[in-house]
């Protein structure tokens, strides 16, 4: 590991308060039901502060991995009305394709159980196509999170249909404004 990565490292146990990048990660891989095994499973957590998480860990035979929960040190204080996000991606790639198990952006640095819940089921087959879903939140029902995938769960998973999910056409357009 070289000198700037061990320094990094450090640095995100450091700062003015913690910082709930990911919970724990468990899945599973598949091509058409078949497991999928010693796949490397990338993961890149990000929070709006400037500081990042990699890692990695490696499918066994039944196609099965996980990854620890993360938590790290801001390095910047508390201040209100600041924008604060942080960014998930879990990806793979197999016969030179890649494929997104979770991609998704949260405005808050602290645990979501419905995020917990969703990123503790991650079950994947790469003949799924990747999708934008959406799942329920707990504490605001008018609000729904959304996450890019090609998972898939029985419950609270919601496939958004990507040309309704960017039209407009429901809102009246001011032609005084540009």
């Amino acid at each position: 590991m070289s000198l700037l990565n061990m320094l990094r490292k450090l640095g995100n146990h450091i700062g003015a308060y913690k910082v709930h990048l990911c919970p724990e990660v468990k899945g599973s891989v598949a091509d058409h039901g078949k497991p999928l095994a010693n796949v490397k499973i990338e993961r890149t957590l990000s929070f709006s502060g400037g500081k990042y998480v990699e890692d990695h860990t490696f499918t066994d035979e039944n196609g099965e991995f996980s990854l620890p929960e993360v938590n790290i040190r801001s390095g910047q204080p508390a201040v209100p009305f600041a924008e604060i996000f942080t960014s998930q991606a879990i990806c793979f790639t197999y016969q030179e394709k890649d494929y997104c198990l979770w991609g998704a952006t949260h405005s808050s640095f602290k645990l979501r159980e419905e995020y917990a819940e969703k990123l503790g089921s991650l079950k994947a087959d790469i003949m799924d196509d990747e999708v934008l879903f959406k799942f329920h939140n707990k504490s605001d029902s008018d609000y729904k999170f959304k996450a890019l995938t090609i998972c898939r769960w029985e419950n609270n998973f919601e496939i958004l249909d990507e040309k309704s999910y960017f039209d407009l056409s429901g809102i009246e357009k001011n032609k005084n404004n540009y």
